[in-house]
């Protein structure tokens, strides 16, 4: 399908000006960035490196096999889904999120999820702050979210928080490689050797040799 010059703004452009639901949506299906929706303004989101993608993918993986073995049929969904926010007028991209009822959707173009069970956010340095506070105060305008799982990208350490009476908790924290995180609102547990599975943390890369002077 052919697009326009006036549907592909230059990246500049884009943040300057207000859009529509639908015009982001028409943008972000060709769009080489991914961006949140706040109030008609777009938010770009950063790419993220090597070890976050990692993470990322063995969490998903994780949370399909638990679900498996447990014999549910619970939709898992990765970061392409979108999650729209009707109390904000917000869309926000999540690193993973399990629907424990049937889906349902805003809309169907790319998929803007309104009853997530749970999400799953990988923590990165630069996105903690975000992560565990306003985009966390975001989410807890869903009224289906019964769970919230921080994985951490720099060491193994899953943190989860869950609503009770319609407040929220801090429910586990699980560190190590040895340990192994209960997801309460799904009824199954993950593994951290699991989520972490031949990740190399910052921290353990090996120090480059120093680089020999030539004589």
């Amino acid at each position: 399908m052919s697009v326009t010059t006036a549907a592909k703004p230059k990246e500049n452009e884009k943040l300057d000006k207000r859009y529509t639901i639908e015009e982001y949506l028409q943008m972000e299906e060709f769009s080489l960035v991914n961006h949140e929706y706040r109030k008609g303004k777009l938010i770009p989101m950063a790419g993220g490196i090597a070890p976050h993608s990692e993470i990322k993918g063995l969490v998903i993986t994780a949370l399909n096999n638990a679900l498996e073995q447990a014999g549910k049929t619970w939709k898992v969904y990765n970061s392409d889904i979108r999650i729209y926010l009707p109390e904000l007028d917000r869309i926000v991209m999540p690193d993973g999120a399990v629907v424990t009822g049937k889906p349902e959707f805003r809309t169907d173009r790319v998929g803007m999820l309104l009853n997530p069970t749970l999400v799953v956010e990988v923590v990165s340095t630069d996105s903690e702050a975000y992560d565990r506070g306003e985009k966390f105060r975001r989410y807890r305008t869903l009224p289906d979210l019964q769970e919230y799982v921080l994985v951490s990208q720099t060491k193994p350490l899953v943190e989860t928080f869950t609503k009770n009476d319609g407040k929220w908790f801090i429910n586990e924290i699980a560190e190590g490689l040895d340990a192994e995180v209960l997801l309460t609102s799904l009824g199954v547990s993950l593994s951290l050797s699991r989520i972490y599975r031949g990740v190399v943390f910052e921290e353990n890369k090996p120090a480059k040799s120093p680089s020999k002077k030539k004589k």
